[in-house]
């Protein structure tokens, strides 16, 4: 079981891994990438989820044991997210492969420790 947190984010909202559980579930997100391994340190994947009905963008590094999940808005208004359904736009990318990159400074050192 991987460890997520479980903690609110202020104003009561769920936090984002738990946000990005319900809308995979529910089957509401767009996944423009999922499981990409790390070109160094392949047993870290990247994930990264559109979800139309908000237009935010869900980023998940994982080692297999625990995950970190951060979410931000697209900065892409037009056209909407669910008719982006082919493939991410370059802005999208951008920022989330920079959410991935904040995701990874800040918790490398959990994600670098192999499944035991």
């Amino acid at each position: 079981m991987s460890r997520r947190s479980s903690s609110l984010q202020p104003g009561g909202h769920d936090s984002p891994a738990l946000r990005l559980d319900q809308h995979l579930r529910a089957k509401a997100c767009i996944p423009y990438e999922e499981d990409l391994p790390d070109r160094e340190f392949p047993h870290v994947t990247c994930s990264i989820y559109g979800v139309p009905k908000t237009n935010e963008l869900f980023v998940r590094l994982s080692n297999g044991t625990v995950s970190f999940v951060s979410v931000t808005n697209s900065p892409v208004e037009y056209p909407q997210m669910a008719d982006r359904i082919f493939g991410i736009d370059v802005e999208d990318a951008q920022v989330a492969f920079h959410l991935a990159d904040q995701l990874w400074e800040k918790h490398r050192g959990e994600l670098l420790r192999k499944e035991r």
